[in-house]
């Protein structure tokens, strides 16, 4: 089997930095990989240094073997008391476990995340809360099987607001779907970049919003035991 990882992100117009941030982490004794990502507010005002906090600490926490759940919990208890309550993040984070075989993805974020397995796609929704604002707020969490085909699409607020402001609206279903089903486009990077120059078109060229999107995909193409990590950062 193969894990590939696609992340593309984008800063609202005429900002010069995003307020979001992403990171992969290696768990612990060759347990799998952990894909976080965060977009940090302090009194409703886009903050680079929560987002910065958040992803770190749930980091550290994690390759020192507390389970994400947890992390999660310590992480949004320590952001409320480090700014009584004026902050919060909304958070993504995906773990691929190969302990138990299953993908976990937590969220504490309004928004769904989709994921695409055994060819069919579901939306994952429910109420869920960002970290940060009070104490003791638990993470939504479910899991899936990692298997060959399995698709997680994870995009931030940004992205879900593209073209509000024109009265538009975007529809990451039908984009991936339309990816997904185009078996001469299958790089997880491609998707990725693919939602956000949609959701950026909606926005009429001009983000309203910072933007990030991860796509997490298992194949069993393992032509290689080479790990490989490709970045591009405009500087």
């Amino acid at each position: 089997m193969e894990l590939t990882i696609g992340v593309a992100k984008l800063g609202r117009f005429g900002k010069e930095e995003s307020a979001e941030t992403v990171d992969v982490i290696e768990r612990p004794s060759g347990g799998g990989f952990t894909i976080i990502m965060s977009d940090g507010l302090v009194n409703r005002v886009e903050s680079k240094a929560v987002s910065f906090f958040v992803v770190n600490k749930i980091s550290s926490l994690i390759t020192e073997g507390v389970r994400d759940s947890t992390a999660i919990r310590a992480t949004s208890d320590q952001l409320f008391t480090n700014y009584g309550g004026t902050s919060q993040s909304l958070l993504n984070l995906i773990s691929v476990d190969l302990v138990t075989d299953t993908i976990v993805i937590s969220r504490n974020n309004p928004h769904p995340v989709y994921y695409y397995i055994r060819g069919d796609f579901h939306e994952w929704r429910n109420d869920s809360s960002p970290i940060g604002t009070a104490k003791h707020i638990q993470p939504s969490i479910t899991e899936i099987p990692i298997e060959n085909g399995a698709i997680i699409i994870v995009a931030s607020d940004g992205v879900f607001k593209a073209g509000h402001l024109y009265g538009q609206e975007i529809n990451l279903q039908m984009l991936v779907n339309a990816m997904v089903e185009d078996d001469n486009i299958t790089d997880v990077q491609q998707i990725a970049d693919f939602i956000i120059n949609q959701a950026l078109l909606l926005d009429q060229g001009q983000a309203q919003n910072d933007m990030s999107v991860m796509i997490l995909r298992i194949s069993d193409d393992r032509q290689t035991l080479v790990r490989r990590s490709n970045y591009l950062f405009p500087i």
